[in-house]
């Protein structure tokens, strides 16, 4: 048996057309359960050129050898082979296997205490979303603020809220802004909180963005209010630009400030290049480098003798 993987692994490695490795892949895949000889056959078969190539064909080997750690999880403790192989069959995307992907949103793996499936979940709820739309919202409702997001990629609560975007129901997306956004932002998830808020769209109410927009505010994290500058200035809600003023020029992070009067300066909007103009005429001393920088990508009349004026100050 290993004297038949190791030639399996050899005509891998030495396959030289698209089809060649994906076909001595998906033969070494079924015979091994060396870890470093799967990990070399996903590899390859996640490859661009040979991902593009699996089809329906492909399916009977993948399921078996992902059901089979499903069935056997001691096996896979992290998740990464169901994984990877979820993932190959999420782009071959054939409704019979909508059984794996409930699976995998249901698979959770702490170690001790943190979880570790996150991406798991993210990528089956990603297959099931078509196969099942019904079923995926309502996963994408529960993941969206789970206590088990990860902090590194915020998944997969970013998985849910494409989820739930693309199906346009921005209900449970303001229940989560409204009662876990805070703590997510704070602990080291904000970009999931920035992309939610960005997510709501110019039909969103504005008076209740407006609460939000001073919710968020109150907190100063610098990816959720991204967000909220996006939203704001991508959507011209234009009862909202007092309030965006004082979220850029009060905040506590400069990198912030610079990306706000930058993403105003973009826009070509008259108002809101007139707003730029105004607060960019008052500027703090600290201030005035950015306001440069955004003045020059700003196509103001009065913006070069703006520009003069302020670099005469430092």
């Amino acid at each position: 048996m290993a004297g038949a993987q190791s030639e399996l692994a050899a005509a891998l490695r030495r396959a030289e057309t698209t089809a060649d490795k994906r076909d001595a892949a998906l033969r070494l895949l079924a015979r091994t359960n060396s870890r470093a000889l799967l990990d070399e056959c996903l590899r390859a078969l996640g490859s661009p050129p040979v991902l593009a190539t699996l089809d329906e064909s492909n399916r009977p080997v993948l399921r078996r050898k992902c059901l089979s750690y499903f069935e056997e999880p001691r096996r896979d403790k992290a998740g990464l082979l169901r994984e990877a192989l979820t993932r190959l069959l999420v782009h071959i995307a054939h409704p019979s296997d909508s059984d794996i992907f409930q699976l995998g949103v249901e698979t959770y793996h702490l170690q001790p205490v943190t979880d570790v499936a996150q991406n798991l979940r993210a990528v089956a709820l990603a297959g099931l979303a078509p196969i099942d739309p019904p079923l995926a919202l309502l996963y994408a409702a529960r993941f969206l603020g789970e206590e088990h997001t990860s902090v590194f990629n915020c998944e997969p609560a970013m998985t849910a809220l494409d989820v739930l975007v693309a199906a346009e129901q921005r209900l449970p997306i303001y229940q989560f802004l409204l009662r876990a956004g805070k703590s997510m932002a704070q602990t080291g998830r904000g970009e999931l909180v920035g992309k939610a808020l960005e997510s709501l769209g110019a039909d969103f109410p504005t008076p209740l963005y407006a609460q939000l927009l001073a919710q968020y505010h109150e907190i100063d994290q610098a990816t959720a209010s991204m967000g909220i500058i996006n939203c704001v200035i991508e959507s011209r809600q234009a009862a909202l630009y007092d309030q965006l003023d004082m979220l850029i020029m009060q905040t506590q992070h400069v990198d912030l400030r610079r990306y706000g009067l930058v993403m105003m300066a973009v826009a070509r909007d008259e108002a809101l290049s007139e707003r730029l103009l105004r607060m960019a005429r008052v500027a703090r001393l600290d201030d005035v480098p950015l306001f440069i920088e955004a003045l020059e990508i700003c196509q103001h009349d009065s913006r070069d003798e703006l520009m003069d004026l302020l670099r005469r100050r430092l």
